[in-house]
């Protein structure tokens, strides 16, 4: 098991396919085995480095709490253990956060950027609906089972519940096989709630892409306009019928968007 040492943190990873490097960063709750849809598209195409957050599935919690700008740190000096440079970084909704950290304090790291399902944190952020609001917080407050199946209401679109439902279940049946702890959910959701860049998103250097679903009620599509707005000659793609976890739900139209992107199309 590919196990990267940073300090008294221990952080599993997997390095993926052939090409230039692309490092994707999980949300919150979920780890390396939730990029299914998207691993066997991307590594024809680019060199993934993917990993599960510290204090998530096989990597150790050192204790305490932590920041945005902590895993941040995590992801650069796990670039460094495994002799990548620099490479295009993918962050989804956590990993947007962690990801936007990166290419403000680590520019020359960060060739391309893309902002999935993400915000840019406290100033600048575009709530969620209520109800959406409630299940969330009931799943990071009680952590069970059945508090994480009842969020799922709030992270695929309605039309998936409907005429999808494998698309929920096979996501339940992964999500379940490393369940992340009520505390491991609480410090995480800290360091998101705590999080803020929108003043510094003007000195993003890195071409970037944010990708919002038009049904995410979670983190709702006018957070990425935020952010295509707030970063310099930043594009937007919103994928028509897609809830926060439209990468699963529309993985076809997500990865051909990551890709056209990454090798230099416009979008």
């Amino acid at each position: 098991m590919p196990i990267a040492k940073i300090g008294d943190l221990s952080l599993y990873y997997e390095i993926i396919g052939q090409g230039q490097p692309l490092v994707m960063i999980r949300g919150v709750g979920s780890n390396v085995d939730h990029w299914y849809d998207q691993v066997p598209a991307l590594s024809e195409k680019f060199q993934l480095l993917v990993f599960d957050n510290r204090g998530i599935a096989r990597s150790s919690d050192p204790g305490g709490p932590f920041s945005i700008r902590d895993m941040a740190a995590d992801t650069i000096t796990l670039m460094e253990v495994v002799g990548i440079k620099n490479a295009h970084i993918l962050g989804y909704s956590m990993g947007g956060m962690i990801a936007q950290e990166m290419a403000l304090n680590h520019p020359q790291k960060v060739k391309r950027l893309i902002l999935v399902a993400t915000d840019c944190g406290i100033s600048l952020r575009i709530k969620a609906r209520p109800e959406a609001t409630k299940l969330f917080s009931e799943m990071i407050r009680l952590g069970t089972n059945e508090a994480k199946l009842a969020a799922a209401r709030c992270l695929f679109a309605k039309q998936t519940f409907e005429n999808n439902p494998e698309v929920i279940q096979r996501y339940a049946e992964v999500s379940l096989q490393f369940a992340a702890s009520q505390k491991m959910l609480a410090k995480q959701w800290a360091a998101v709630t705590q999080h803020d860049a929108c003043d510094r998103l003007q000195r993003i250097s890195s071409p970037t892409l944010a990708i919002t679903g038009s049904e995410d009620v979670l983190i709702p599509p006018q957070n990425a306009t935020v952010l295509a707005e707030q970063i310099p000659a930043a594009q937007m793609i919103s994928i028509d019928g897609g809830g926060h976890l439209f990468l699963i739900e529309k993985p076809r139209q997500f990865n051909a968007a990551v890709i056209g992107f990454l090798n230099g199309l416009s979008t």
